[in-house]
């Protein structure tokens, strides 16, 4: 058993493998984050329990849902707690949260979400962001995909404009531009956006407040519930075609929206279409979900053609396609995602003749009834 206190002359990375070594005993045990360590890192303590550590990087999950991830000799003033690791409970949470964003900001609890708003907008933003959490709740239990309880409450800023949006966002290393309107941050696990209406919820543009907040929700709860690991990388059109999928209103609200055509994602069907007529090549669904080069290259259709695949899959193979979301999902902490794993993978679930199965799934969106 190592000491509480930890000696200085031994290296943080030495410690940490071997309290990972520890972790990993007590988890084969059926004990979950049995190892908490403190430490300063950057004039910042923080408490956290190791996921992997190397001689070049150490990544750390602190009780907030945070990922820290830094140089073993960055790290400083390092010891063992004594009890387990537990994340911050949900009142502590919001003190912090209203910590540190101050006045002018409320902090809202609805059962999985803190939401950070401007106040007196509890309701506009907070019950929508709890909403979305049960819809995706709903979606997949119908369909048989089992999903986690999420391990810490979900955290979401609302920011009243655009400026103080966007220096939060470059505090976090992020660049954001008028037209990126939201995002979701698997390092922080927070939503962030910013009210383009300014308050006002008869605004013309309330609706594309509320695409950022379904896309984004989506990704935040899919990395919480074990459809996404934040541990390992995914493949990005499984990732983006989830979240695009959710935009449509027969898929968030499918109560009130009950038909198949509500579960289209007209915009993106649109895309797709018009990409398969005139640019995308035969026989390249393989070159697709290898690696994740055509949103780089191709953005523009890149996005439409994932939310094809994924609506194709889970319409038609729900069962295999929960088994490939698994299996992407428990991939082992910290390994590259090579282009033939990734095949191998998707074959695994789907079969072996990707040309097939292409065919299949143009045939099917072909099909998809669009908006007269």
């Amino acid at each position: 058993m190592l000491s509480v206190r930890i000696s200085l002359a031994l290296s943080f990375l030495f410690v940490v493998e071997a309290i990972a070594n520890l972790s990993n005993q007590a988890v084969a045990q059926g004990q979950t984050h049995p190892v908490m360590i403190q430490l300063d890192l950057h004039d910042e303590t923080i408490q956290a329990t190791p996921v992997i550590a190397s001689q070049e990087q150490v990544i750390m999950l602190g009780r907030d849902g945070q990922l820290w991830d830094f140089a073993p000799q960055d790290a400083t003033n390092f010891a063992r707690l004594a009890q387990p690791f537990q994340p911050l409970p949900q009142n502590e949470l919001r003190g912090k949260l209203l910590h540190e964003f101050g006045r002018g900001f409320d902090v809202s609890g609805t059962g999985s979400y803190l939401v950070v708003h401007p106040a007196g907008a509890k309701d506009r933003w907070a019950n929508q962001f709890e909403q979305l959490y049960r819809s995706f709740q709903h979606y997949f239990t119908a369909r048989n995909i089992p999903l986690e309880r999420n391990e810490f409450p979900l955290v979401a800023i609302v920011f009243p404009e655009f400026t103080a949006y966007q220096k939060y966002a470059a505090s976090e290393g992020m660049r954001v531009s008028k037209g990126v309107v939201g995002y979701y941050s698997p390092k922080t696990n927070r939503v962030a956006l910013y009210d383009v209406t300014r308050g006002d919820p008869n605004h013309p543009l309330w609706g594309e407040n509320l695409a950022t907040i379904i896309h984004e929700a989506t990704h935040q709860t899919a990395f919480n519930t074990g459809v996404h690991s934040r541990y390992s990388r995914q493949p990005k059109w499984l990732v983006e075609g989830l979240a695009t999928m959710f935009e449509a209103p027969g898929v968030w609200d499918s109560r009130n929206h009950p038909q198949f055509r509500e579960r289209l994602n007209q915009a993106r069907l649109s895309e797709f279409t018009e990409y398969m007529k005139t640019q995308r090549k035969p026989n390249s669904l393989e070159q697709f979900i290898a690696t994740d080069d055509a949103y780089r290259q191709r953005p523009s259709t890149a996005y439409g053609e994932g939310w094809a695949l994924v609506f194709y899959l889970i319409e038609t193979r729900p069962r295999e396609f929960a088994q490939y979301m698994q299996t992407v999902a428990s991939r082992p902490v910290g390994e590259p995602y090579t282009a033939e794993q990734r095949v191998e993978d998707f074959q695994n679930a789907f079969g072996a003749d990707m040309n097939l199965l292409e065919s299949y799934f143009l045939r099917y969106i072909q099909q998809a009834p669009h908006k007269l």
